[in-house]
């Protein structure tokens, strides 16, 4: 039970981390075409949502490697 929490944990990281990236890349571009804001906080977003990718990635990799080891 405990690697399915931990997987759930890492694919709703990583489908968080996506929806940051793609919601300030939609607002970046926006902002860029108006020339009217500041676009430091969608960049720190976009910052925000890599790292969650990358993190999520990261256990989700971990808790694969540890279920191939745990077949062995």
């Amino acid at each position: 039970m405990k690697g399915g929490v931990i997987l759930f944990v890492g694919r709703s990281l990583y489908i968080l981390g996506l929806l940051f990236v793609f919601f300030s890349i939609i607002i970046l571009v926006m902002l860029l075409f108006s020339n009217n804001g500041n676009p430091l906080m969608p960049l720190v977003a976009l910052l925000n949502g890599f790292m969650a990718m990358g993190i999520g990635d990261i256990v989700i990799d971990l808790n694969h490697k540890k279920s191939i080891e745990k077949k062995k």
